[in-house]
């Protein structure tokens, strides 16, 4: 693609001087450019991309789009746009065709429930013969191929985003759904992209470290829901599938453009859920919506998920007018992995792995998995460091009044002391009335085996924070972590034989 071409993606670029060479990439990052890309400046949490051109021009790179006139070479092209970030996400979507546009485009975000519910939609949306592709927390799939998901990001930049959904629609897939972090809402991961259908879980406490407050973080989630409301045109609609039983949430629903549908607990709810758990915990749900009545068996665990369930069944039932195949297929559907998942190994109580990382996350895990009738609750977590240090005290709160044991040890501490953010948590826990006792043991997988140690017949056994992740990140190095195979393998060192 012709460089003059690429930057009327961008209507308020600047051609300050025409490039000689075809575009063949889109690069932020200097250390990625190969020969043919465009390399385009934006200023990073750490680093301003403005520092590297010099390095990007000797990889290779034929043009650059930056945010303030910059000298270059004269075969190089440039031009000045006033946000790198969100020229970097039209430039992507423009180079890789408008890929949002040639398919349905679902967002999912909140605090909790994104990826259960992405997987969710995806799941239905297939049984009720519309083909899928997804982009989660948890993986990356195109239609029937899965592919690996190397990133920690939830969602990836908008390079990788476009190119994803470009894949998609040349596997002939007619719906993506993708989990949108805040993270990518606020950094214009997906700006500009054309969302069809846009789902609000809910919105607690979590990422102040970027957001700065609680307000900004809810008003980074009610981005998605602008650019659902810019989808010009809308061929397939345009429909916000809205938490009632969450106020934000519910409260995002005033000024809209798109058509709102609500789905929760409430009697207000379009789409009403009510839950029933098994002797097993597993969740029967039924419920009405504008598509009928409707109730199955599920597979899943935690109450919460009813919510999830009902989020998905409103976009389904939005898209096909119809939910009677989706409601079928949820009893085939199975839970994520890392989220409310047994850990099995013949021990006489229960171990549980979970992703719960947030005040709210947690609250809800505890009081799920309380024991009946004698049972106690022990929990293992920690917190990442360089984030949110706003939550570790909540976090510290919340195990203390409803956990019989807490166990502090390590999640991520990156570059900060871990026995640091140990302190922080269980000072949260200082002064609630029934405090728990409060164990800290940095090492996770001494203090998994510490906890399962501390367990006995009809206790419950939570290790949250980690769930499906593949890695423990410190200053100094990733370490390779699986939560439920360290799970099985202490067990086993336990003497439980499956």
């Amino acid at each position: 693609m012709r460089f003059e071409q690429l930057i009327t993606a961008t209507p308020d670029a600047v051609l300050r001087q025409a490039a000689t060479s075809a575009i063949t990439s889109i690069e932020f990052d200097s250390r990625r450019v190969q020969p043919g890309a465009c390399f385009v400046c934006r200023r990073g949490l750490q680093a301003d991309a403005h520092d590297y051109v010099d390095a990007a021009v000797r990889r290779g790179a034929v043009a650059v789009v930056a945010e303030r006139p910059l000298t270059v070479p004269a075969a190089v092209g440039l031009a000045v746009v006033p946000d790198g970030r969100r020229a970097l996400a039209a430039l992507s979507r423009r180079f890789w065709g408008d890929p949002d546009r040639r398919l349905g485009l679902i967002g999912v975000t909140g605090t909790d429930g994104k990826t259960t519910t992405t997987r969710l939609i995806a799941w239905l949306l297939d049984a009720c013969g519309l083909s899928t592709g997804e982009l989660s927390t948890v993986g990356i799939r195109l239609g029937e191929r899965d592919i690996p998901k190397r990133s920690r990001l939830t969602t990836p930049e908008a390079p990788q985003v476009a190119k994803l959904l470009h894949e998609m629609v040349e596997s002939g897939v007619a719906w993506a759904v993708v989990e949108v972090a805040s993270h990518a809402l606020e950094l214009a991961r997906v700006d500009g992209f054309a969302f069809d259908r846009a789902v609000i879980t809910n919105v607690t406490h979590e990422h102040l470290d970027l957001h700065g407050s609680l307000e900004n973080y809810r008003r980074a989630k009610r981005r998605l829901l602008e650019l659902l409301d810019a989808t010009d045109p809308a061929p397939r609609g345009r429909v916000a599938i809205l938490n009632a039983d969450d106020p934000v949430v519910a409260g995002f629903a005033h000024g809209l453009a798109s058509e709102v549908v609500t789905f929760g607990l409430s009697a207000a709810a379009d789409v009403r859920v009510r839950a029933e758990r098994s002797a097993s915990g597993r969740l029967t749900v039924s419920g009405r919506s504008p598509w009928g009545d409707w109730q199955a068996r599920t597979s899943l665990l935690g109450s919460w998920n009813a919510s999830n369930i009902a989020a998905a069944l409103a976009c389904v039932g939005s898209i096909t007018g119809e939910i009677g195949p989706a409601v079928a297929a949820l009893e085939r559907f199975r839970p994520v992995a890392g989220r409310m998942e047994p850990v099995e190994r013949g021990q006489p109580y229960r171990v549980i792995v979970d992703f719960a990382h947030t005040p709210a996350a947690l609250e809800a895990c505890l009081r799920e998995l309380r024991p009946e009738p004698d049972g106690r609750l022990i929990v293992v977590f920690g917190s990442a460091g360089e984030q949110d240090r706003a939550k570790r005290p909540m976090l510290g709160r919340v195990a203390a009044e409803l956990a019989d044991h807490v166990v502090i040890t390590d999640e991520d501490p990156r570059g900060e002391d871990p026995r640091g953010i140990a302190d922080e948590i269980v000072e949260g826990g200082r002064g609630v009335k029934t405090t728990s006792p409060f164990d800290v043991v940095l090492d996770r997988r001494a203090a998994i085996r510490h906890a399962l140690g501390l367990a006995r017949a009809g206790d419950t056994v939570l290790l949250t924070g980690k769930g499906h992740e593949s890695s423990i990140i410190y200053a100094d190095r990733d370490e390779p972590w699986d939560e439920r195979a360290v799970a099985l393998e202490e067990l086993a060192a336990a003497g439980y034989e499956g």
